[in-house]
């Protein structure tokens, strides 16, 4: 049972999973590009976990995070 939302962004999987605290994890192989657009929409939102290599987005901040990289989601 996974409540994992993958968006591809470029190709590239980003992964977004609820967290029991209510913030969100967002994941992504490391990718520079990548990095170049799922950084500037966690940053300020969230914090940098550097064990996971995944961003940990507050919870207050979950629905427009997700909004922004669904925007930059490859449609298809």
């Amino acid at each position: 049972m996974s409540n994992v939302v993958i968006l591809h962004i470029h190709g590239v999987p980003i992964h977004l999973r609820p967290l029991p605290s209510g913030d969100m994890a967002v994941w992504h192989p490391c990718n520079d590009p990548i990095r170049a657009i799922v950084e500037p929409i966690c940053r300020n939102r969230g914090r940098w976990e550097g064990q996971y290599q995944n961003w940990i987005v507050f919870h207050q901040f979950r629905a427009i995070v997700s909004d922004e990289l669904r925007a930059e989601a490859d449609h298809g």
